[in-house]
C-alpha cells in the first residue's frame, strides 16, 4: 500500500488545466496511490495506472512519498477512530504520506489529502481482522451508558377493501411470491436463497417509488398484515401459502422440508433440482446477526 504527496508550486498548469494561487502540498489518492514498487491491495503486481505513467513522464509531480502498508492500515484505523472517517487502506496510506509531509513543512503550508475511497470493502480484510465481530466489554458499556428504545412502528392507514384485494390477488395468481422491503437484509437472505436454488419469484417492493403514490405501499402494507398476521418482512408465499420470513425459510431448507413444499407446487428451481444446491442456507443470514452459526466463518 503507498501514499503519494507531489507538489505543486504558484501558477498555471496548463496540461490538466489547474490553476494554483498559492503554494500547495497535494496528496493526490487517485493518480499517485498505486506505485509499481508496492501495489495497493486490488491492484496486479508491477501494474502502473495510464494515468500515473502520463503524469510521470509529463513530470506534472515535484516529489513521491512511500508508506508501508502497516503504516498505512494504522493510520486509516486512526482516520475512523479519532475523525469518523471510514477510509479504504489506501486512503490511510495518502494521509500518512500527508502527515510526512507535514513534519517537514513549515508552519502555515497548505496540504490537502483526498481519500475518495471508503471502508466497508475492506471489512473482510486484514484493515480489520483484530475488529472482533460481537462488541466489546468496553462497547456494551457505553451501549449500556444511553437509553435504548426500540423504534416506533410505522403509522399504517386502516386496511381498505381494494388494498386487501390487490394483496389477495397477488398471493393467489403468483406460484411464488416475496413481499419485501427495497433495503431489508432479511429480504435480501431470502432472494439470495431463491436465486441460488433457481427458484423464479415475483416480488413486490412496498416501499418503493412504485407504489409511493397515494401511500399505496403503506396501505399495501396495511392489508397484508391484516391477511397473514404478520408485521416483519419479507413475507413469503408458494402456491397461495404463507410460508414465513427469511429464516423460516432458511430453516425448513436445511430440514428438507421447503423442497417438498416447492415440488408440490410444481416448482423445480434451476437444472430441475434446485441447482443442485448442498450449500448452508445460513450462508445467506447476515452475518452480524448473533443467532447466525456462520457468522464468524
Amino acid at each position: 500500500m503507498t501514499g503519494v504527496s507531489f507538489s505543486f508550486g504558484t501558477g498555471e498548469d496548463v496540461q490538466y488545466n489547474i490553476n494554483y494561487t498559492y503554494d500547495v502540498s497535494f496528496v493526490c489518492h487517485t493518480i499517485l496511490s498505486k506505485l509499481v514498487t508496492v501495489c495497493s491491495q486490488g491492484w496486479a503486481a508491477d501494474f502502473i495506472p495510464k494515468l500515473l505513467d502520463e503524469a510521470t513522464k509529463a513530470k506534472v509531480y515535484d516529489n513521491v512519498l512511500h508508506s508501508s502498508g502497516i503504516d498505512a492500515m494504522e493510520t486509516c484505523k486512526e482516520l475512523a477512530r479519532k475523525e469518523g472517517i471510514f477510509s479504504g487502506t489506501s486512503g490511510g496510506g495518502v494521509l500518512t504520506a500527508a502527515l510526512k509531509l507535514a513534519k517537514d513543512s513549515v508552519e502555515g503550508t497548505s496540504i490537502l489529502a483526498i481519500i475518495p475511497d471508503t471502508g466497508e470493502r475492506y471489512l473482510s480484510t486484514p484493515l480489520f481482522g483484530d475488529i472482533p465481530a460481537d462488541m466489546t466489554e468496553e462497547e456494551k458499556e457505553i451501549a449500556a451508558s444511553t437509553p435504548s428504545l426500540p423504534p416506533p412502528a410505522p403509522g399504517l392507514p386502516d386496511v381498505l377493501p381494494e388494498a386487501t384485494e390487490f394483496v389477495k390477488k397477488e398471493i393467489t395468481n403468483r406460484k411464488v411470491l416475496c413481499f419485501m422491503l427495497e433495503y431489508c437484509e432479511f429480504c435480501w437472505t431470502l432472494t439470495g436463497l431463491l436465486d441460488a436454488l433457481g427458484v423464479e419469484y415475483h416480488r413486490i417492493d412496498i416501499d418503493s417509488f412504485e407504489f409511493a403514490k397515494g401511500n399505496m405501499g403503506n396501505k399495501y402494507r396495511s392489508a397484508l398484515q391484516d391477511t397473514t398476521g404478520c408485521k416483519t418482512f419479507p413475507q413469503f408465499f408458494i402456491d397461495g401459502k404463507f410460508i414465513g420470513g427469511a429464516v423460516d425459510a432458511c430453516m425448513l431448507w436445511k430440514k428438507n422440508e421447503l423442497q417438498k413444499i416447492f415440488e408440490e407446487a410444481g416448482v423445480k428451481g434451476g437444472n430441475g433440482n434446485f441447482n443442485s444446491y448442498e450449500g448452508d442456507a445460513f450462508e445467506f443470514l447476515p452475518k452480524w446477526m448473533c443467532q447466525n452459526p456462520l457468522r464468524s466463518k
